[in-house]
């Protein structure tokens, strides 16, 4: 089932039931360039007692584009229309961008949000380096493939693969299709012909954190807290030190690490990640 959003600023935004369930509400954002089924999998080893949702982010999936409109603040509005749309306290699970506002909506919606579980999220110090990173050129090859529905899921999955994230002096390359299995490259592509180029514009000329704080979103959240975090050696967003403060600035958290993933846990370690995200969630 599914149910088309208004945000206040007047996009058409994309609210995907993945699976019945009650009384409880669970709802999942999603990160850059991926869409709100990237959670369908994980949604059917959570407690039977959540009806799991999943939002499409403006510019992603379903979702209407916004124009210039993509920093963290207008994804938020996103995040809060669904929220003002669902019945009673809501649990909110969000994947990297998507955990930046589903820290921003507890800290918007006090009375709203029961709590929320953070996988992965960047730090302003990942930012800062954003240009540094094997990141940097994956979002720019992002940029350049993005809205191609032109070209069929193979085609462009292909085309994404080849795109070189580093290379060496001796002439040696490593390419997307390097780090990526070839169904999570496929994924990708996939939800990379829906996505509007102007996301990643945004990231990429750095306009993207705009009126976002750390210390506000994170430190105003006043519910228990999961915060998940990857291995930055294998890809994780978050380092040791950035993990510390983030954890302090939270009201009630618990912090989990992964040593055996990256940025992804939701599809390398899923059913590691469903059985603990689960008993947090039964403690609520």
């Amino acid at each position: 089932m599914a149910q088309v959003l208004t945000s206040s600023d007047g996009v058409s935004l994309m609210l995907t039931e993945l699976r019945s369930g009650g009384p409880d509400t669970l709802l999942m954002l999603h990160g850059v360039g991926r869409a709100g089924r990237t959670f369908s999998a994980l949604a059917t080893m959570l407690p039977a007692r959540f009806r799991i949702l999943a939002l499409d982010f403006r510019g992603h999936g379903e979702s209407g584009r916004a124009g210039a409109a993509y920093r963290i603040m207008d994804y938020l509005q996103d995040a809060l229309a669904a929220i003002d749309a669902l019945p009673g306290q809501v649990t909110v699970y969000g994947h990297s961008l998507g955990s930046l506002v589903a820290a921003a909506s507890a800290a918007a919606r006090p009375g709203r949000v029961a709590a929320v579980l953070l996988e992965d999220p960047p730090s302003a110090a990942f930012w800062a380096g954003l240009a540094e990173t094997q990141y940097h050129p994956t979002f720019e090859a992002m940029q350049r493939w993005a809205g191609r529905v032109d070209l069929g899921v193979a085609e462009l999955a292909e085309k994404l693969g080849n795109e070189v994230v580093k290379s060496w002096p001796d002439g040696r390359v490593l390419r997307i299709r390097d780090v990526r299995d070839a169904v999570s490259l496929r994924f990708s592509a996939a939800c990379c012909r829906q996505l509007d180029p102007a996301v990643m514009t945004t990231i990429l000329e750095g306009r993207w954190m705009q009126g976002f704080s750390y210390e506000q979103s994170f430190g105003e959240v006043r519910c228990p807290a999961l915060l998940m975090r990857g291995d930055p050696a294998r890809g994780g967003m978050l380092s040791e030190d950035d993990a510390t403060a983030l954890a302090a600035l939270l009201h009630d958290p618990v912090r989990l690490d992964f040593p055996t993933a990256g940025h992804l846990l939701h599809w390398q370690v899923r059913s590691e990640l469903a059985g603990l995200a689960s008993a947090f969630l039964e403690c609520l």
